[in-house]
């Protein structure tokens, strides 16, 4: 029995490499089950992707199932704060993505096509707000050195095409409706029977721009901090890139896919030429090779002394005299 009865080869395939100039990423919902998707499928279709390129922010927004283990109470209360936010009037992001600003200061950034709250009339009169979307954020991480390459891979009969992962992106839920219940003061602060408006005036009347002096202990601590607040001012100043959502079962999806997952006139693609042999690619992927003459010779050395030996034999070998 040969090697080849033991290890048959299954099957094989062409590979192709698709354009690397495309953008694809690859979303990851940490506390998701695999099975219950964030699509239409399942009644939780995202209603938003943004992004923002420079800084690498990226955030979803996500309906909330308000039937299923929903506390209406705390609904209205987030969304009423949400309502009442300068921030979300204003169009401002909360959190990293605003550079952790607290509302009413300067310089906020506007955050187009947000939408976390959903407005339905509650009779007498008023308007509620019942909180109905979440917000997933995550941040793009830049490739280093010694960075895995990922792959998407595609197949079309026996043909594999292989499409690079821009990045890989983890998506944990933001507490918006929280900095906005944050940012709204106490009732009840300045006497009783104020109306919205003047809690408005009241609020925009305390805040105040804070001057932030940092003294490190070290140089390097201090440019390290430095560093952090500069980022998060590039965080506020950036605005956000807004997507709308497509279902992957859409007719426009699977026309996307096509596109941009494979090639569609691969005949005509130029070959690929190895810049590496076998023998330098087993010695790369493979432990140290010993020789059991020689044991003191590995590797780099070994190889060297069988070319030596090699070209000894190729010019007819030493000659005895």
């Amino acid at each position: 029995m040969t090697s080849s009865d033991l290890d048959p080869v299954i099957a094989s395939y062409d590979v192709y490499l698709t354009d690397s100039e495309i953008s694809r990423f690859v979303l990851q919902y940490l506390d998701r089950p695999a099975g219950d998707a964030y699509d239409d499928r399942h009644g939780q279709k995202p209603a938003a992707f943004r992004i923002k390129p420079k800084t690498g922010l990226v955030e979803v927004d996500v309906p909330i199932n308000t039937r299923v283990n929903y506390d209406v109470n705390k609904g209205l209360r987030y969304g009423d704060a949400l309502k009442r936010s300068r921030n979300a009037r204003e169009g401002s992001a909360f959190g990293m993505a605003g550079g952790f600003s607290s509302g009413g200061v300067g310089g906020k950034v506007k955050m187009e096509g947000a939408g976390d709250v959903e407005m339905s009339g509650m009779g007498s009169g008023e308007s509620a707000s019942l909180l109905r979307m979440q917000t997933l954020g995550g941040r793009i991480k830049n490739p280093e050195n010694g960075d895995p390459v990922y792959m998407l891979a595609a197949f079309r009969g026996k043909n594999l095409h292989l499409s690079p992962v821009s990045a890989v992106v983890q998506l944990h839920p933001q507490l918006h409706h929280l900095d906005a219940l944050d940012e709204i003061p106490a009732k009840g602060k300045g006497g009783k029977g104020r109306k919205d408006g003047d809690d408005e005036r009241q609020a925009e009347s305390e805040a105040r721009a804070i001057d932030v002096k940092i003294k490190a202990a070290e140089d390097g601590e201090g440019a390290m901090v430095a560093g952090n607040l500069d980022l998060l001012k590039k965080m506020q100043d950036e605005k956000w890139d807004t997507y709308n959502w497509v279902d992957a079962e859409t007719e426009e999806s699977w026309n996307v896919y096509e596109s941009y997952m494979m090639h569609q006139d691969p005949e005509n693609l130029p070959q690929l030429d190895s810049a590496i042999n076998s023998e330098d690619y087993l010695d790369t992927m493979s432990a140290p090779r010993i020789d059991p003459a020689r044991p003191e010779m590995t590797g780099w050395a070994m190889k060297q002394n069988r070319k030596k030996q090699g070209d000894l034999e190729g010019s007819g070998g030493p000659t005895e005299l």
